[in-house]
């Protein structure tokens, strides 16, 4: 069986904690007065910091991978090395991926661009109204003065 901790055993190991947190949390930490709860506050903390960590360590080896096949795809193809066809194929296959990443990126864009200028045209109009009716307004008074 584990070993329970004592609060001064707590408070120690969240000292060595500390030094992994931003100043907030340690803040936040040192303002909540039962040990136990600001022990598991501050485990907690350490979990996401490493489980974060973990995430980015992921996405990096995602990223290296992908790298590593448009390097290889790039060499197989500035050197005519036909006869690699995985290696061919994975690349070929990430060009395609991105390039249909792509071209759903300018439409989305274009959508945005095609939506802020109706809405400017629509407020154009709407000054060009107003601006209008104004000057009829005008004209108006001016015509029952001459009359």
């Amino acid at each position: 069986m584990s070993k329970r901790l004592s609060k001064d055993d707590k408070l120690v190991m969240m000292k060595n904690m500390y030094k992994s947190f931003s100043k907030e949390q340690v803040k936040h930490l040192e303002h909540t007065e039962d040990v136990d709860v600001r022990y598991k506050c501050a485990r907690r903390y350490l979990r996401e910091l490493n489980e974060g960590k973990k995430g980015e360590r992921v996405k990096a080896m995602e990223y290296y991978k992908k790298y590593a096949e448009i390097l290889e795809g790039l060499d197989c193809v500035d050197n005519k090395l036909w006869t690699d066809e995985k290696k061919i194929r994975a690349f070929s296959d990430l060009l395609d991926a991105y390039a249909e990443k792509c071209v759903k990126l300018v439409e989305h864009n274009d959508r945005k661009h095609l939506e802020r200028l109706k809405l400017e045209r629509q407020q154009k109009q709407k000054e060009y109204e107003e601006k209008q009716a104004k000057y009829d307004k005008e004209i108006a008074e001016l015509e029952a003065k001459l009359g």
